[in-house]
């Protein structure tokens, strides 16, 4: 009788920790909605100090089919990519749609006058919608 009081014991403690782990494990980072069609429409960057250069004095205009126009200020067109949006709301930036290879930003803000993306190197990006 001792014994199955004292396995029962380990087990009603052991589930205890269990749940109490994977709900502090769960809760650690909030979940952030993002409206994704506010992106859709021209941005551009400044360069500001640790972003990334390849950002720096570009327009960008980001179509609701995917695709990102990218153009110098004086309006000559310089390439275009495509984007796409994973599980997590990240943008993922592909040189085509059939692209397996992608560049990762996680979207820190999305609201109708900015956008401010993360790289993976911690560099932060920040967007501001031309009118």
């Amino acid at each position: 009788m001792k014994n199955l009081i004292i396995g029962l014991l380990v087990v009603a403690a052991g589930a205890g920790v269990f749940f109490l782990l994977k709900k502090k494990k769960d809760g650690t980072e909030p979940v952030i909605e993002i409206k994704k069609d506010l992106i859709i429409g021209k941005w551009k960057t400044d360069a500001q100090p640790g972003n990334d250069s390849t950002f720096k004095d570009y327009q960008y205009e980001f179509s609701k089919e995917g695709n990102i126009v990218r153009s110098l200020n004086d309006s000559t067109i310089a390439d275009s990519v495509f984007y796409t949006w994973d599980k997590e709301s990240n943008l993922e930036w592909k040189k085509n749609a059939a692209d397996t290879t992608s560049v990762l930003y996680k979207v820190v803000q999305l609201t109708a006058d900015s956008l401010q993306l993360l790289s993976k190197d911690s560099s932060v990006i920040l967007f501001t919608r031309l009118k």
